[in-house]
């Protein structure tokens, strides 16, 4: 009970904070993706550190650098992974141990892409693609899914096991995911909403049915490689930061690309 208590008042908390920076876009949205990529970062050093791979704190303070650079000069996104991971490269060149700079160069390449490149995307869309109030559909629309999903998994869950990553998460429950984002989306039609037009509504449907899902297991992936429950502590009854947002962090990545490649 103190459990789902916490859980409550940090939700009362938070949501509306995230819901009033998605609302209005522009730099409340990419100063909250920048609070997420430092401490993020803090958190994937951390969960490394427990398979000993020893990932340089100043990872921490590039991530936010790659993050911004990628919103701000979206003409230089390219050379900047290129020098962020070639910074890398070079540090195991010269900090060379058989045992340990392969791993920490392939989790911090790894870690660029997960903690740095994929929340710019989700900024990018409202500030290089003009789509406004996108993103926040589809994060009501993921919170619907998991919701659905674990409501489903819970009462009808009979084939667990169905991925090695995540034993408990049922078939029932996922395909209860797959479905739920669909039906919103024939509701919204039928009822007249044209906010967005029937090919975004799509995308949406695949952002938050599919790759929301696989966004939560990705997470699952490395939490279990580095044999931790959570990513961090840092938010009571609801783990770290990068527990919070792995669905977002996928769907809103494939919604930019979808975007990008059909505008």
């Amino acid at each position: 009970m103190k459990e789902l208590a916490k859980r409550i008042v940090v939700s009362l908390i938070f949501i509306p904070i995230l819901i009033i920076a998605l609302w209005f876009e522009s730099w409340p949205l990419f100063i909250i993706f920048l609070i997420f990529s430092i401490i993020g970062a803090y958190e994937y050093c951390n969960m490394m550190s427990r398979k000993k791979i020893m990932i340089p704190k100043i990872f921490i303070l590039i991530m936010p650098i790659i993050y911004s650079f990628w919103i701000l000069l979206p003409h230089y996104q390219i050379a900047t992974i290129w020098v962020a991971a070639l910074c890398f490269m070079i540090q195991a060149l010269i900090d060379w141990d058989e045992s340990q700079s392969i791993l920490r160069l392939f989790s911090e390449i790894f870690g660029i892409f997960y903690i740095a490149v994929l929340p710019a995307m989700l900024v990018s869309i409202s500030w290089h693609l003009n789509v406004n109030k996108i993103l926040l559909a589809l994060i009501m629309m993921i919170w619907i899914v998991d919701t659905v999903a674990y409501i489903v998994g819970i009462r009808f869950g009979k084939r667990r096991g169905i991925t090695p990553v995540s034993p408990r998460k049922s078939l029932e429950g996922f395909i209860a995911g797959l479905i739920s984002p669909v039906l919103i989306a024939v509701i919204a039609y039928i009822f007249g909403f044209r906010y967005f037009s029937l090919l975004q509504l799509c995308i949406l449907v695949l952002a938050a049915g599919i790759f929301g899902q696989l966004g939560d297991l990705l997470e699952s992936m490395l939490k279990r490689f580095c044999s931790v429950k959570d990513s961090s502590k840092l938010i009571p009854g609801h783990g770290g930061i990068l527990d919070r947002a792995d669905s977002i962090l996928l769907a809103g990545s494939f919604l930019y690309v979808a975007l990008l490649v059909f505008s």
